[in-house]
């Protein structure tokens, strides 16, 4: 029978580690023009929590309008445990961009919140808080001064506070806070456990239909003209020609001798927008049974055992103010599942 994976167990922190080196890298130029820095590199073996950016999957699962309490709410955590350094986004933030994403923070007076009273004692009251008038100001107040307003919270030892010395912080969405898109999925406390039929956008297994792996081709000799796998850019039914490792399907009428190429024999394009040069303009070929949060790509095909691997691969995306799009899907292989001839598989 058809087996579908249960989206519901599916998280970030369940996925195995990925199964080679890799990076993303472009000019400094470039990064000053574009306004943002996709830079990364990954080793075999890193967990993808801490390759894959928030922007990477904002468009797939709407990751930014969680807040903090409702990732808590999912995943049961306990707050008393983490401290702002743990809350990746606070290394980006200053007074001022704090005080754009939490307004209510504007009357309170900088001596009720302990980063910010601890952040303008040490840079402007030469560490002492008697006689610091400063203190008694409100967050609006302090805005005003483009100086004061532009002080870093990366400047304070993040580790000795708490949530909830943030006024709101817990209760704000993601998408409030300036540079969100490049803070790691691990910098997030919880997320890496959120099922992926709980994001804002959830995983659906709604489309998925089934076929057979009637047989299973190594790359000695076939080509593939029957091929229901490619990529957004090029179609899903690219063929490949001079050593095309495949499985060829049945069971369903609908693709009946179709077949699916294995993404170690063919590249294809990939991508859009300013992003879409990454990775070299290419990914390996596939399928989206799951939508575009990832690609489901078949990988080594052992002809002797009739066994199949699928692996999973990502891309880096950046929708801001301005849209750069998305890279090819190039972060991977990540190891999914593994079939065998007259298993069924999902397309």
């Amino acid at each position: 029978t058809p087996f579908i994976p249960n989206i519901e167990e599916m998280t970030f922190s369940t996925f195995p580690p990925i199964e080679s080196d890799g990076s993303v890298v472009i000019s400094n130029q470039d990064i000053n023009q574009l306004g943002f820095n996709p830079n990364r590199s990954w080793q075999k073996g890193q967990t993808l929590d801490t390759i894959i950016q928030l922007g990477d999957i904002s468009e797939g699962f709407g990751v930014e309008t969680f807040t903090l309490n409702e990732i808590k709410s999912l995943v049961n955590l306990n707050f008393h445990q983490f401290s702002l350094k743990d809350f990746g986004i606070i290394q980006f933030q200053t007074i001022s961009s704090l005080f754009d994403a939490i307004p209510n923070l504007k009357n309170k007076k900088i001596k009720t919140i302990p980063p910010l009273r601890d952040l303008i004692k040490d840079t402007q009251c030469g560490g002492q808080s008697q006689g610091c008038n400063l203190l008694n100001y409100s967050v609006k107040k302090i805005t005003k001064d483009s100086q004061l307003a532009s002080l870093p919270l990366n400047q304070l030892s993040l580790e000795q506070y708490k949530f909830s010395d943030i006024p709101g912080l817990s209760n704000t969405e993601l998408k409030e806070f300036n540079q969100w898109q490049q803070v790691y999925l691990s910098e997030i406390p919880g997320l890496n456990q959120v099922s992926f039929a709980d994001f804002p956008n959830s995983l659906s297994t709604d489309s998925i239909e089934f076929a057979q792996i009637d047989i299973t081709f190594s790359e000695a000799e076939y080509e593939s003209l029957k091929s229901i796998s490619g990529s957004y850019q090029e179609g899903f039914n690219k063929s490949c020609t001079g050593g095309c490792s495949h499985i060829e399907l049945g069971g369903n009428p609908l693709i009946l001798g179709k077949q699916w190429i294995s993404g170690n024999s063919q590249k294809v394009q990939g991508g859009y927008g300013i992003l879409s040069s990454l990775f070299g303009g290419v990914e390996p070929t596939g399928r989206h049974p799951f939508g575009d949060v990832f690609k489901v790509v078949i990988g080594d095909i052992d002809e002797t055992t009739g066994t199949v691997e699928t692996d999973l691969y990502f891309r880096v995306c950046q929708k801001g103010w301005i849209d750069l799009g998305c890279s090819p899907y190039g972060i991977g292989p990540i190891p999914f599942m593994t079939f065998k001839e007259n298993n069924w598989i999902f397309f």
